[in-house]
């Protein structure tokens, strides 16, 4: 059987599209067949709530991922891990190593999204710092350990895309070829359909799908 990944889109600052990229990359997965689960265990309750909301007025999906609002990540986890071939853990953004160290506890792998500006790049690269010193422990204990990082709502030609670039190279720390733009059709997206749906972004989500496939070794 393929190993059960679990896997987190997460950041140390609200705004940076964590919620989003998660419903996204899971419903993509979901449409080729594979089983998913988001479990939505930020306070906020962004993916759950939107797709409650969703239902109510579409309908329940027929091939979307299974979303679920908990508070108890462990519990759900040892009682469904093995439903799914592929878990997303929708956490609280990363405010200290607490809560570093408890995302990192479920999680076999990380995706970072990174925005533009002085602050939130910073902010992006203070949590990789630290969340690379827990990944080494998880590897020290026979466990795989993955990060990557995403520039998410990038624009072309303006001098924080060179910071990421720097920073990305001085932390030894992949970031994806395939940015996500600053596009408004991104905003439609839900947690039922995919950017895939819609012509004006499809090919360039695509090409940052098959590029995180890849890099997580998602088959």
């Amino acid at each position: 059987m393929e190993d059960i990944r679990i896997i987190s889109v997460c950041s140390q600052k609200g705004g940076s599209g964590k919620s989003a990229i998660t419903a996204w990359l899971a419903n993509s997965l979901c449409r080729e067949g594979k089983r998913v689960l988001v479990l939505d265990a930020d306070g906020q309750r962004t993916i759950a709530k939107l797709r409650g909301r969703e239902v109510d007025r579409l309908g329940e999906p027929e091939k979307a991922c299974e979303v679920m609002a908990t508070d108890d990540v462990a519990t759900v986890l040892d009682e469904r891990y093995e439903d799914f071939d592929v878990i997303f853990l929708d956490l609280p953004r990363m405010t200290g190593p607490d809560e570093a160290v408890m995302a990192l506890t479920f999680c076999d792998s990380i995706l970072v999204p990174i925005r533009l500006g002085d602050s939130d790049v910073l902010s992006a690269f203070e949590f990789i710092k630290a969340a690379k010193k827990m990944g080494d422990i998880r590897r020290e204990r026979g466990f795989d350990f993955n990060i990557f990082g995403v520039q998410n709502f990038r624009q072309p030609n303006l001098r924080e895309n060179n910071d990421i670039n720097r920073y990305a190279e001085m932390l030894d720390i992949t970031i994806f070829d395939n940015a996500l733009p600053n596009r408004a059709d991104f905003m439609r997206v839900g947690t039922i359909d995919c950017p895939s749906d819609y012509s004006s972004i499809a090919e360039v989500y695509k090409a940052f799908y098959q590029e995180f496939k890849q890099r997580y070794q998602i088959t």
